[in-house]
């Protein structure tokens, strides 16, 4: 029964939120106005073009630097937060806990932070090049990149912007997973709640 109930959570998981959400990335970038990321994305290209045919720089990079905040604000509670988690496997030794749910546990844990922190790093680096390029001559940047400056632009943005996606939801399902350390059927029941919650009011 508990290998069953395992199974069966881990499955719930890599529906919800493996699964999920590279169907959800690929909904948004084939058909755009079915998700809220995709119409974003596109209101993204045009807030660039209009950038670039402004030369209002200085608005733009403060606004992604806001982002850029946000981004290493959240990275370093990851970090914190996988610290804490080789803390409690320490202690775990004298915790009346099963061992096995634990383990299960600390590792879906540690497994889906340091996912959230690779995809934040890569948010970083995306966003940081945008505010770098977007005031680099347009001539230059359509010959070295082969594309249009605002397309290319555009590009550094929805990648960087759905890396910071994903380390945040990440973070968010870390942190459910919290509840498998009182009971397996909590972990499932919060991570289906999660999912179903992100689904109704923030993707479609």
């Amino acid at each position: 029964m508990n290998f069953i109930a395992t199974l069966i959570a881990l499955s719930v998981f890599v529906l919800c939120f493996p699964l999920y959400h590279l169907i959800y990335l690929h909904f948004s970038s084939n058909f755009s106005s079915k998700t809220k990321k995709g119409r974003i994305n596109r209101c993204a290209r045009s807030w660039l073009i209009a950038t670039l045919e402004e030369k209002d720089y200085l608005l733009t990079t403060h606004q992604i630097r806001n982002m850029i905040m946000g981004i290493t604000f959240l990275a370093s509670t990851v970090v914190i937060l996988i610290g804490l988690l080789v803390k409690l496997e320490e202690l775990s030794l004298n915790y009346p806990l099963p061992q096995d749910r634990v383990s299960y546990a600390s590792w879906l844990i540690l497994i889906t932070l340091g996912y959230s922190f690779v995809n934040l790093l890569l948010a970083l680096r995306h966003l940081t090049n945008l505010t770098t390029l977007i005031r680099s001559d347009p001539e230059e940047l359509r010959q070295i990149e082969g594309k249009e400056p605002a397309e290319y632009l555009t590009k550094l943005f929805v990648t960087g912007s759905q890396s910071y996606m994903m380390g945040r939801r990440g973070f968010l399902y870390g942190i459910v997973v919290l509840g498998w350390y009182f009971d397996v059927w909590v972990f499932v029941g919060l991570t289906l709640l999660l999912t179903v919650s992100l689904a109704y009011k923030h993707d479609f």
